[in-house]
């Protein structure tokens, strides 16, 4: 590259210090990047969160090359324009599916709690069985519970699920199931789409009492039905994604026992790894060198001694490492601001996340 200028998201940890030693590096406001800025810095290489739309009127008449998101999700990018404009585009794919995973158990615990029952038995509908979907699904297993899976990619393709899961469609899988958590990418168009996958005719079919965990991205949920819904059927919601952020739904948030600022994926452990995989796929693109010890010096708690059995264990450790009912309190305490306010403190709520570990394996 006859030119090095790198972007990177100023809340992607170590990368910007790491990719010093390739070339010029200009960290950024996710939310505030323009077109204008990468042109007059001469930006080779972005390096960006779900918070930035990359797509044709940001990257038109740059000289961007490479792109990308620390992030596991990708409907933030316009895969079509990089692909057809000869960027190299790269994600973390992965790299947060275990904290996602820690967030759906707790959600289930705490409802189990608020119940006063257990979770075995119980069963659970998993919508996508991704890095993310199969983690939860291998918990809940653990936990002896019963689980039903939709994945119509993966069954199309002729996907072995394991034997101890049932391939089911979405409609069973919601009249079916105790709990239902979803997983799956947000896709616009094609045959899978999955903008309101679960819609009127799906969440319709819910049993009452139940719960919907939705940590995936937004719109996948048609989030009018379920504020219709939850008051009929007492469903308990545990809510991470929402439509139209950072400006989200009031009264949806009120209603859930769980309502947290997109952060399910934000353990340390995820963040360390999304950021470590942008430098060692920018090095094999590019042939520069990142700094990769500026990674190892990070000390993380041990994951728990158990086979993940014990509901209240996992419960108390997961209660004090993740604490994702403080960033419940924390959300509704930002809800009664005018809009403007609002939206700034659902964003101010992700960009001072506090440092979380991940506990289970």
């Amino acid at each position: 590259m006859d030119t090095s200028v790198f972007f990177v998201d100023q809340n992607i940890p170590y990368l910007a210090d790491a990719l010093s030693n390739c070339g010029s590096v200009v960290r950024f406001d996710g939310r505030t990047l323009t077109a204008e800025n990468l042109r007059q810095e001469h930006c080779t290489a972005l390096f960006v969160r779900s918070v930035t739309r990359v797509t044709s009127s940001l990257l038109h008449q740059t000289y961007v090359r490479f792109v990308g998101t620390a992030t596991a999700g990708t409907d933030h990018i316009d895969n079509n324009y990089l692909n057809s404009s000869g960027i190299f585009f790269t994600s973390a794919a992965g790299s947060n599916a275990n904290a996602v995973a820690e967030y759906a158990v707790f959600a289930m615990l705490e409802w189990a709690k608020k119940n006063k029952t257990s979770l075995h038995g119980k069963r659970v509908g998993i919508v996508g069985y991704g890095n993310v979907g199969r983690r939860v699904a291998d918990y809940c297993n653990r936990l002896g519970m019963n689980i039903v899976v939709n994945d119509s990619p993966l069954s199309d393709n002729g996907f072995q699920f394991p034997d101890w899961t049932k391939h089911v469609s979405v409609q069973e899988l919601c009249s079916q199931s105790d709990i239902i958590t979803n997983h799956v990418p947000l896709n616009l168009t094609g045959n899978y789409s999955t903008l309101g996958l679960l819609g009127n005719s799906e969440l319709s079919r819910l049993k009452t009492g139940g719960l919907i965990i939705h940590a995936s991205r937004g719109g996948v949920i048609d989030e009018q039905v379920i504020l219709d819904i939850t008051p009929k059927k007492q469903i308990v919601l545990a809510f991470d994604v929402w439509n139209n952020e950072p400006l989200i739904d009031v009264q949806l948030a009120q209603k859930a026992m769980i309502a947290t600022p997109h952060i399910a994926g934000y353990s340390w452990n995820a963040k360390l790894s999304g950021a470590r995989m942008m430098a060692e796929q920018f090095a094999e693109f590019s042939g520069c060198s990142p700094d990769l010890s500026l990674w190892n010096n990070n000390t993380l708690p041990e994951f728990l001694p158990i086979d993940c059995t014990d509901e209240l264990t996992i419960y108390k450790q997961l209660s004090k490492q993740r604490q994702f009912l403080h960033d419940t309190r924390n959300l509704h305490g930002t809800l009664r601001l005018e809009s403007t306010e609002r939206a700034f403190a659902f964003d101010q709520l992700r960009k001072q996340y506090p440092q979380r570990f991940e506990s289970l394996q």
